[in-house]
């Protein structure tokens, strides 16, 4: 007499991983200030799994700042936060997001880069760009200026260096009197 005993097992492997090619940010590098202190970016997301309950974190290499996640007028004091969703081709394909910066001391060089990781990932898969912060310390710019006076804004310039107006969603470069230019992206 023979039995046979049929056994089967619900495996759970990572067959919905997470293209990170398809996971894309609008800015890679911030410069933030004590008086302009908020990080600003958006992802485009263009991968075919949805993701559930994504994590969405801003991960500093250094203790000079620090930084925490905002919605609108709610800061969530953590340098993650954690949306409903994200799924290609519906209305969260693309979400804006801010991260407030607090400077843990003003005792820096001005244009001091700090790196980090912006790392969105859900319980089945993970994907990290790194970002550069560059911190502007408007004490020390004054100093070097000799000077106490605001910048004097020249012109405001697209991409290809001609003269423009400020326009949304458009990366724009804002030149002044001083020598500095700022990269901006207004939304």
């Amino acid at each position: 007499m023979l039995f046979f005993f049929i056994i089967s097992w619900d495996c759970y492997s990572q067959t919905n991983a997470i293209d990170c090619n398809n996971v894309t940010y609008y800015e890679d590098t911030f410069y933030v200030s004590l008086n302009d202190n908020i990080i600003t970016n958006t992802i485009f997301y263009n991968d075919s799994n949805t993701m559930i309950y994504p994590n969405h974190c801003l991960i500093l290499d250094t203790s000079l700042i620090s930084v925490s996640y905002v919605s609108g007028p709610i800061n969530t004091n953590l340098d993650c936060h954690i949306f409903t969703f994200l799924a290609q081709n519906s209305s969260r394909d693309t979400l804006d997001f801010d991260f407030q910066v607090t400077f843990n001391s003003n005792n820096f060089a001005n244009n001091t880069v700090v790196n980090g990781d912006l790392v969105l990932g859900d319980m089945n898969s993970t994907c990290s760009t790194s970002v550069s912060i560059v911190l502007q310390n408007s004490l020390t710019s004054v100093i070097a200026n000799g000077n106490s006076q605001s910048k004097d804004l020249i012109r405001i310039a697209n991409i290809l260096g001609i003269e423009s107006k400020e326009i949304k969603n458009q990366p724009l470069f804002y030149i002044y009197r001083d020598g500095t230019v700022e990269k901006r992206i207004i939304f």
